[in-house]
């Protein structure tokens, strides 16, 4: 059977990850440090060869995939399946905040729990990992023996690794980190899912790393 092959990149930072806002599907723009790390980002593919490239359909993963096909070619094709949780009242709004008023919820970003979580006016827990991990099976079939680059999300990138590995620690923290214009790579062979490498941020040490995993 021939191997799927995916490469994913999050977006670059935002005003918005700076402040600790919760952004979901508000489209907030990269700011001067996201451009240069998407730039980095660019960089370092140049010279691979994807067969499709996805991006979410926020601007903020757009543009961040706009700079990289300006290097690389080829063409996005935008999504709204690989947008960030859509996270309803809770959205355009500080962590601070957030976790004064709907601690259960902001609890459930915290640890990746069992249980499903409404999010009032979005998505819940299990409706946003499915859309993803549904997405992943059908891009895996439709696109077998494929190369692919996927642009999108902290949360998505969450959502992502718990779907090809289980994700979860006995403590209940979420295993990986997640830096704005990380690299990930994981391929798909014989219905199987294969971890190949995550949170690479070897290109962006001349621009700085900020660890953030705000949606």
């Amino acid at each position: 059977m021939p191997t799927t092959d995916f490469s994913l990149i999050r977006h670059g930072q935002t005003e918005a990850n700076i402040k600790g806002i919760l952004q979901g599907h508000t489209n907030t723009q990269l700011d001067e440090t996201g451009i240069r790390q998407a730039q980095c980002a660019a960089k370092r593919l140049i010279g691979e060869k994807f067969d499709l490239i996805f991006a979410s359909d926020l601007d903020r993963a757009l543009h961040t995939a706009r700079i990289i096909v300006d290097q690389i070619g080829g063409e996005i094709i935008p999504t709204p399946k690989l947008r960030e949780w859509h996270l309803g009242e809770l959205e355009n709004r500080p962590t601070k905040e957030l976790w004064e008023t709907y601690p259960q919820i902001m609890e459930c970003f915290r640890t990746q729990q069992t249980e499903d979580i409404a999010v009032p006016g979005g998505e819940t827990f299990f409706e946003f990992n499915k859309r993803i991990a549904d997405y992943l099976d059908f891009l895996s079939k439709e696109y077998e023996g494929k190369r692919i680059l996927l642009v999108t999300h902290g949360g998505v990138l969450r959502s992502v690794f718990q779907h090809i590995t289980g994700g979860i620690v006995p403590d209940g923290r979420l295993l990986p980190l997640i830096s704005n214009v990380s690299y990930s790579r994981f391929t798909r062979r014989d219905g199987l899912w294969q971890l190949c490498c995550w949170n690479d941020v070897y290109h962006l040490k001349d621009v700085g790393v900020r660890e953030n995993v705000a949606f």
